[in-house]
């Protein structure tokens, strides 16, 4: 069947034209050979097989009945119609009947040859499409092949890089905290844009507490629903969300705001505290072994995040000394009590260390307290190392005295603990602007266990074993 698309139409007006070019030559030029019907060549039988050649069977017959039509017009007036017509069929009815075989033969060859041409071209675009899809295939074929090779590769190296940033996620600030954390996220996961929400009570929604990735349009969600996101029914219901969950669930499909491909709630001390939300991440690292490591990586942070909320509702920041960044002697007082608390209630155990620099007012004389408390911050990060940064500074009652908060430690470990401090400051080399300087410091240490002791006694505790050292 024939579509008349234009370039269809294109041909039936080029048949046309030719044809009636044809009939006004026959009319200046052969009056006396009406319809070229005399001679050995017939313009007309040869437009009509040209059209059957070049644009096939359907074209070659009505261009040979239009030119049909044409010669059936008598070229003078004088001439009688009917005596014109029967002459033209008694003389020329074998010739028009060859010329119709002909038409018949040239566009049969020509339709028959653009079939074939058609099928090749088919074939041809299939095997594109084909080669294409393959192409494709392999690509991802090699990229999920290069992605296990690197993931068999990197499981030694993964655990003990897991644990290096599990350790790096202990600190008194809380953004300092899940700022860790997504770094750490992105390192196993490769997310690209991911954010950490927290549960506000005063609005009942979630606000966005930190993220990787966002850019100046993103923050105009900070503040999800949680009845109405991904996010809200992942803290609701305390599950992970995957983006293959929308395939199986309709109710997700009508949460989706296309901004979730994981959704890991943060649970501690027995409630959902926020969730962790991957927005955007390379699709080879779409995979079971990335979300499993997501929830041994949100499991194992949960107890520094609840510890550096703790803090945040704890230490009031107006107390933070701006010269060391340590928090006061108060916000120890209130830590230790809180933790005492604690303890009284179920299992829980901890140490504090004091630590007394004799020299500290020789060495403000003779140097700016900035430079002092610097070298006094590589001994915490010295001691922050051997404590596998598990323990946290503070001012303590005298500007040459500092105290540390060692959780889940008794006494044999603090012991221990104090014992390789000392042999720390005493081997390492101090230096203030490039000066060699002497640190004579003593430490003073106690426990919390199981039974209930007053915060002043615990205080005491160490705070006798550090005036026994200057006698």
């Amino acid at each position: 069947m024939i579509k008349f698309e234009k370039s269809n139409l294109r041909k039936l007006l080029e048949i046309l034209v030719l044809v009636l070019f044809l009939y006004l030559i026959n009319l200046f030029f052969f009056q006396n050979n009406p319809g070229f019907f005399q001679g050995q060549f017939n313009p007309y039988s040869a437009l009509a097989l040209l059209a059957a050649a070049y644009y096939g069977k359907f074209y070659g017959f009505l261009t040979f009945f239009l030119s049909l039509v044409v010669s059936m017009i008598p070229l003078s007036r004088d001439l009688d119609i009917m005596a014109y017509w029967q002459n033209v069929w008694e003389n020329n009815n074998i010739s028009l009947t060859i010329q119709l075989v002909g038409v018949y033969i040239f566009g049969l060859i020509r339709d028959s040859y653009t079939l074939q041409v058609s099928n090749y071209r088919r074939t041809a675009r299939k095997e594109v499409s084909d080669k294409f899809k393959f192409k494709k295939e392999a690509e991802a074929l090699a990229a999920v092949n290069q992605e296990l090779e690197e993931r068999v590769l990197r499981q030694t190296e993964a655990v003990t890089s897991l644990y290096t940033q599990i350790k790096a996620l202990h600190s008194q600030n809380l953004t300092e905290t899940l700022n860790v954390l997504l770094q750490t996220v992105r390192k196993f996961s490769w997310a690209d844009k991911a954010s950490i929400w927290r549960f506000d009570q005063s609005s009942l929604k979630l606000v966005m507490m930190a993220n990787i990735g966002w850019g100046p349009d993103d923050f105009e969600n900070s503040i999800v629903d949680i009845d109405e996101s991904i996010e809200g029914w992942s803290f609701r219901n305390n599950k992970i969300f995957s983006v293959r969950m929308l395939l199986e669930f309709e109710n997700l499909v009508k949460l989706d705001k296309k901004r979730n491909i994981f959704t890991f709630p943060i649970s501690f001390a027995g409630h959902v505290w926020g969730i962790l939300n991957i927005e955007n991440m390379p699709f080879t690292k779409y995979n079971l072994y990335v979300e499993k490591i997501l929830s041994i990586l949100i499991d194992l942070s949960a107890p520094e995040i609840e510890r550096a909320v703790e803090y945040e509702s704890l230490i009031s920041f107006e107390e933070i000394n701006p010269h060391t960044g340590l928090p006061a002697y108060t916000q120890f007082y209130n830590l230790v009590e809180m933790n005492i608390a604690k303890g009284e209630k179920g299992k829980h155990n901890f140490s504090i260390v004091l630590i007394e620099i004799l020299n500290f007012s020789e060495l403000a004389d003779q140097y700016a307290e900035s430079d002092l408390w610097n070298m006094l911050k590589l001994l915490m990060e010295d001691l922050s190392d051997i404590a596998d940064n598990k323990i946290d500074f503070f001012h303590y009652k005298e500007s040459n005295q500092l105290a540390i908060y060692y959780p889940d430690i008794d006494y044999d470990g603090v012991s221990m603990f104090c014992l390789e401090m000392v042999g720390l400051i005493n081997s390492s080399k101090w230096k203030i602007r490039n000066e060699k300087v002497n640190m004579e410091a003593i430490l003073g240490f106690s426990s919390f266990g199981s039974q209930p002791v007053p915060v002043q006694e615990l205080f005491s505790v160490a705070e006798h074993l550090l005036e026994m050292q200057k006698v």
